[in-house]
């Protein structure tokens, strides 16, 4: 039986998200910004989704817009800024290149940017408060990272952030990349100051293309391309309703439960790591890490490695799987992070979802063990 360690790149479509996705498919198939009664219809069923959504997270309706994914998400925060003067953006230098990626084309439009030091996975306080300057329009640090899953001090950075805004005439837009933080760590967007979070369903069980941006003051938000006017003209084209009612119900599966799930990932991901180090293995994930992922310098090139658990009928990833397409960008990360580039080249991730069972990781305990150190 194949086993399915990849969850940080993608989770199986639950039966009940895609039980969601056919009914609406189905029953709901005009296009919400149609007049006539089907649209109608289609767009009542559109708000219903999005409100329970909100009601999930205990944030309002208003400030939830739908889009294909969280790099959209970014995206759609990132390019607003072509739009203003130029000023600074700070990001961390372990984001994901879905937010590190902008950097170029903002420089080229006259921006000023900087990345934090994140030494061991963490950005530090004093760091983010040195690069601050009156000109600083938006910070992004992820929420959690998606290599080792470091945890940052989210609400910590924001206290830092407003803090010195206070003789400042602006506000400065706090974004966090959350999409390997919603369900997985304790993490409640309605009780950070926080300005805008990516997320994507296909993370928790959800259909892929469909995602969510929060904008805490979406009347402050300007979209570069508003095209039709969907979602209030913070993202153009037509909703894809079904995937985003396979969004909710996916949701609906996660939230309520986070906290038990959590606690028994936690346990399963204790279990992995002492595997790996009586391998004699090292563990590049923190010990403040998400628990739904555990990273370590395996004794042979990643690749090598991934494809030996691969022959054991086990799936994990050398990194991310968007850096997978991208030469060393999962070593960038690492190296970002302290480790030396031998670990980075052989780093190998292990990532869970709220399936994974003591079972499975018997099976993956198991593999580690006769893999050794790859003599």
């Amino acid at each position: 039986m194949d086993l399915y360690f990849d969850n940080a790149a993608t989770t199986r479509l639950s039966e009940n998200a895609l039980k969601a996705y056919i009914d609406t498919e189905r029953d709901f198939f005009a296009n919400p910004s149609s007049v006539h009664g089907e649209g109608i219809r289609a767009h009542k069923e559109l708000e219903r989704n999005r409100e329970r959504i909100a009601s999930l997270l205990s944030v309002p309706a208003s400030s939830l817009f739908f889009t294909s994914g969280a790099t959209e998400s970014i995206a759609a925060v990132f390019s607003s800024l072509l739009l203003a003067e130029p000023g600074k953006v700070i990001i961390s230098a372990i984001e994901h290149e879905a937010v590190s990626s902008w950097l170029r084309p903002l420089e080229s439009h006259g921006w000023k940017t900087a990345r934090l030091k994140a030494k061991g996975g963490f950005v530090k306080k004093e760091d983010l408060e040195a690069e601050l300057t009156p000109d600083t329009r938006l910070v992004a640090i992820m929420a959690v990272n998606n290599v080792t899953g470091a945890i940052e001090d989210t609400a910590g950075l924001i206290g830092t952030v407003r803090e010195y805004e206070k003789n400042l005439k602006h506000r400065i837009f706090f974004f966090a990349d959350s999409v390997q933080a919603l369900g997985k760590i304790p993490y409640g967007i309605a009780s950070l100051d926080i300005d805008g979070a990516s997320f994507s369903a296909h993370k928790l069980n959800g259909p892929r293309g469909i995602g969510m941006l929060y904008l805490k003051r979406p009347e402050a938000f300007r979209a570069i391309a508003p095209a039709g006017g969907q979602e209030k003209g913070k993202r153009g084209g037509t909703e894809n309703l079904p995937a985003i009612a396979g969004f909710r119900a996916a949701l609906e599966e996660w939230i309520p439960d986070a906290a038990a799930n959590q606690a028994r990932i936690a346990s399963l991901n204790a279990r992995i790591r002492d595997a790996i180090t009586s391998a004699g293995l090292k563990v590049l994930s923190p010990e403040n890490a998400s628990p739904y992922i555990i990273s370590f310098a395996s004794p042979l090139p990643s690749e090598v490695y991934t494809r030996m658990l691969s022959d054991k009928g086990i799936s994990a990833s050398s990194g991310s799987a968007c850096s997978n397409n991208t030469k060393g960008e999962g070593e960038r990360i690492l190296l970002a992070m302290g480790f030396r580039s031998s670990e980075a080249k052989q780093a190998v991730r292990i990532s869970l979802s709220n399936a994974s069972d003591e079972e499975s990781v018997d099976t993956l305990i198991e593999a580690i063990k006769e893999i050794g150190n790859g003599r």
